[in-house]
């Protein structure tokens, strides 16, 4: 894992290959609708055979729009952290890799069992519109912020943006385009938070530190691992919380969050909170 900085200029505020080759070919077959289409893949300065596989960022209200994370053909994972002041921002940039079965299996997610190969931004918001109706519960979220997911089908570059996603999901549970959309940022999410932990070694490391305060509350909790990772934040004053999240066994209401603050100047504070399941 490595990290690289480079000065924001936009203003904006925080917060392999044979294996790979053989997939690739078969994404080719998948056919669908595009939201949005690059003529050309973006390749990274030194990896000229690398091609973005799939990204994650988030849009403000007044259209700012923030990258969150990137993940391209060679394994790499980039993780972007926004450090320093509103007037003076820098963009922190976490590095880490998948292996080839880890990338395989990312991308087959993102095609597969979260169909974004064939969903589009207009099909979806169509979705919510009919489930808002027939709930009579509102989907305009004030003052949210816009998710877009893009991924590489064959050779196309396709984006899918969906508002306001967690309280979607969770407002139409029955929606089943929310529901892969959200499955899918969070996959992303997840994988962005290990990278900017330091990696899967010290995401398991932190694991392991909050499934033993877990178990000491709640003795019959199963264990946490790095894909319970939720969020890693660093604070002005160079502390981080990462947090991770605790489902429960299957068919559960509620889950548990587990807090820990980690500080320069002091040991880890670790707190554990329920976690209602089903918010709306």
């Amino acid at each position: 894992m490595s990290t690289t900085l480079r000065a924001s200029m936009d203003g904006r505020s925080d917060i392999p290959g044979m294996r790979i080759g053989l997939f690739s070919l078969l994404l080719m077959l998948v056919c669908g609708t595009a939201s949005a289409i690059e003529p050309k893949a973006k390749t990274p300065a030194g990896s000229r055979d690398a091609v973005r596989l799939a990204a994650l960022s988030f849009i403000e209200p007044n259209g700012t729009q923030r990258e969150v994370m990137e993940v391209w053909s060679n394994g790499t994972v980039k993780a972007f952290e926004l450090s320093g002041t509103p007037q003076n921002p820098v963009q922190i940039t976490h590095t880490d890799r998948l292996s080839p079965t880890e990338l395989r299996s990312l991308h087959q997610q993102l095609i597969e069992d979260y169909q974004l190969a064939t969903q589009t931004s207009d099909r979806l918001r169509e979705a919510i519109n009919v489930a808002s109706v027939e709930q009579q519960l509102s989907a305009n979220i004030e003052s949210a912020a816009a998710s877009e997911i893009g991924v590489l089908v064959g050779r196309e570059w396709r984006t899918v943006t969906c508002p306001a996603v967690s309280i979607l999901a969770t407002r139409f549970p029955q929606v089943t385009e929310v529901q892969n959309f959200a499955a899918a940022q969070s996959r992303l999410q997840n994988i962005a938070a290990v990278a900017l932990l330091g990696g899967a070694r010290a995401a398991d490391q932190q694991a392991a530190t909050a499934t033993h305060k877990l178990k000491e509350m709640h003795p019959e909790a199963g264990v946490i691992t790095r894909r319970d990772l939720l969020m890693v934040r660093r604070l002005p004053n160079e502390s981080r919380i990462v947090q991770f999240r605790y489902a429960g066994p299957p068919g559960a209401d509620e889950g548990y969050l587990v807090n820990m603050t980690q500080s320069p100047e002091g040991p880890t504070r670790v707190s554990v909170m329920d976690s209602p399941t089903v918010v709306r």
